[in-house]
């Protein structure tokens, strides 16, 4: 499975992927919600886990853009 891993803050995103390494998953990393979306139009992802305060465009706005893409429907955020 892919599971998309979004913050603005490396660290956070390096953290995170340490985690869930044992999963065996594809893991894909944005610092941005603008680079969260670019991703969501090439891969489908089993599960995002999404940083709620990023600048420029916020986690909430991300969620609603990334819930209104077709391959999003049913995918938790």
């Amino acid at each position: 499975p892919n599971i998309l891993v979004v913050d603005d803050r490396k660290e956070n995103l390096l953290a995170t992927e340490k985690v869930l390494r044992p999963l065996r998953a594809n893991i894909f990393k944005a610092v941005s919600g603008n680079e969260a979306l670019s991703l969501l139009l090439r891969h489908r992802f089993a599960v995002v886990l999404l940083d709620v305060q990023m600048p420029e465009m916020d986690g909430f706005e991300t969620a609603m853009l990334m819930q209104e893409h077709e391959s999003m429907a049913g995918v938790p955020i």
